[in-house]
């Protein structure tokens, strides 16, 4: 009986694997998320910044006492709150599970971004090092390692989850209805977290009409977008509505910046951003656009010029470097919402944490484009390759150096005073705030408002905090005069009235002192310790009646009766 010759087929044939889909046993996205984990671990100690930390989170009534009805720092971001409720739950204002949170967030994302490059058929080798690059570029840290600015990671994981789900529901003729329903609902939730999420339709679309074409028909595919724009405009509108709240102006252009400027200043902010992200030795809490002599610098007038070249470039080879188109859209996509249209008060929408998601997008045309250079002269692979490792390498030393700057106040702070970023005095008063808090140190404390006042002279704070110091070194005419500057700004403020009045009280100037006492009982009939200072006061003037009767009145408040 002759043997015969068996074909393989069915089950057993070898089968090519589609583009972009792996195994789920690949063990790149796990090493990429240890990788962005260990280099965060490293500021797991990181102190709680005196910039938002302590508003942001313990003195937050959302995140103390889960009470979701208000905003905070203008924003209404539940689900931001619930993640600090968490960290608060577990170790109170203890900054570690904070930290802590947040790299494992990081991580997840950085395992996320692999498999949506996977997903729009990204080759493995690109995916990988992008993805290594979202994990370790120094322009991440402020995201990171501000406990602040750990609603930037949490809705892009959001909105990286719903990408997945979205691109599964695409990618058939009649969609995947379950798959649609996950996106937008985790939509919802990456919204609930930070409005900026409001940009996920447009990065959808981008991904639909150039990354990976949908076999959803078009029919179906077209109406899918409608909810995702409708919830962004509600969305974004609500966001106005939360920061005019907070008494902070948005959307109007400041007198700093004509219009005609203000588009200039639209156009350079992209460019400052890839030099940061090609060069990231210069990065800062705060940047700020600055005139000389009333004039913005020749860059900013250029920078239209440079701008549509490079998208003149990405068109003209949109064939032969289909990446560098790809790699652009996606970065417009997920800032443009975060370009300096308009001001936030005082101020201007130019931070590194925008370039959170949008980052994808540039290390994608970078890794693209070294791994286009290296194939095309296989004979200089090496030396083509080996920059690249360098600059790696460099970024991670970068990085770990960023995270360590971000460990207090004050040096985060002196950074940003340091590469000329003051913010309108507000570093200034910032630190002077941790020098007075943290360090003790009422001299540079001192200092650093006198030079915020110089500045500003219109900083509430500065008055109230070195009023406050005034009266800490026995400065009580200083104490007073700075008390009434602030008050003059914020009138409604019972524990500064009660600050003036104890000033008041040990320059013996009795009947001022209480008449701040009785201001701030009267705005805050709770405040207890005005009854023993004004019966200690009504006392010193022999008035013992009224005296007696405050100081028992406090004894009681003591007592808890």
């Amino acid at each position: 009986m002759t043997k015969k010759s068996r074909t393989h087929t069915g089950s057993s044939a070898k089968r090519t694997p589609k583009p972009g889909v792996k195994s789920s046993g690949d063990w790149r996205p796990w090493l990429l998320a240890a990788i962005a984990f260990l280099l965060y671990s490293t500021g797991l100690t990181n102190q709680m910044l005196g910039i938002d930390d302590h508003m942001a989170t313990v003195d937050n009534p959302a995140v103390k006492d889960l009470v979701f009805t208000g905003f905070n720092l203008g924003m209404y971001a539940p689900v931001t709150w619930m993640g600090y409720a968490l960290a608060y739950s577990i170790g109170g204002d203890n900054p570690f599970w904070y930290h802590l949170l947040s790299a494992l967030v990081h991580a997840a994302n950085v395992w996320l971004v692999y498999k949506v490059l996977l997903r729009l058929d990204v080759s493995t080798s690109v995916a990988f090092a992008v993805s290594l690059l979202f994990a370790v570029h120094p322009i991440q840290v402020e995201s990171v390692a501000w406990i602040a600015g750990f609603s930037t990671p949490l809705f892009s994981m959001f909105c990286l989850l719903s990408t997945l789900f979205y691109l599964e529901h695409a990618q058939t003729a009649s969609g995947s209805w379950q798959h649609y329903g996950y996106s937008l609902g985790l939509f919802v939730v990456a919204c609930l977290a930070k409005s900026t999420a409001v940009m996920l339709p447009i990065l959808l679309l981008v991904l639909d009409q150039f990354w990976k074409q949908p076999k959803l028909e078009p029919g179906k595919r077209w109406p899918g977008y409608i909810p995702y724009f409708l919830l962004a405009l509600g969305f974004g509108l609500y966001t106005f509505h939360t920061r005019a709240d907070i008494g902070v102006e948005v959307g109007a252009l400041t007198n700093d910046f004509s219009p005609l400027e203000r588009a200039f200043l639209v156009c350079y902010t992209p460019l400052l951003y890839w030099g940061k992200l090609l060069f990231p030795y210069n990065l800062s809490i705060y940047y700020s656009f600055d005139k000389v002599n009333g004039q913005l610098p020749l860059i900013y007038y250029v920078s239209p010029l440079i701008l549509a070249g490079i998208a003149f470039a990405a068109w003209h080879f949109r064939h032969r470097a289909p990446y560098f188109m790809k790699g652009l859209l996606f970065y417009g996509a997920n800032i443009i919402f975060m370009l300096p249209f308009y001001s936030v008060g005082t101020f201007e929408l130019c931070a590194d944490h925008y370039n959170y998601l949008a980052a994808i997008g540039f290390f994608y045309l970078i890794v693209s484009a070294w791994e286009a250079a290296y194939k095309a002269f296989p004979g200089y692979a090496y030396a083509i390759q080996s920059p690249g490792r360098i600059w790696v390498g460099a970024l991670v030393l970068l990085s770990v150096l960023q995270i360590r700057l971000w460990g207090d106040t004050i040096s985060i702070v002196s950074n940003a005073i340091e590469k000329g970023f003051h913010q309108h005095g507000k570093m200034y008063q910032a630190r002077a705030i941790a020098w007075a808090n943290d360090r003790k140190n009422f001299k540079e404390a001192m200092s650093d408002f006198d030079k915020a006042l110089e500045i500003n002279p219109n900083l509430a704070d500065s008055y109230k905090y070195r009023g406050g110091l005034y009266g800490v070194t026995k400065q009580y005419d200083k104490s007073v005069a700075d008390l009434s500057q602030y008050l003059k700004m914020y009138p409604e403020d019972s524990e500064q009235y009660y600050n003036r009045g104890l000033s008041l009280l040990n320059l013996n100037r009795m009947q001022e002192a209480i008449a701040d006492f009785s201001k701030t009982l009267e705005l805050n009939p709770d405040f207890a310790r005005a009854y023993r200072a004004r019966g200690n006061a009504y006392n010193a003037i022999g008035d013992t009646a009224r005296g007696q009767a405050d100081l028992a009145e406090w004894e009681k408040r003591k007592a808890g009766i």
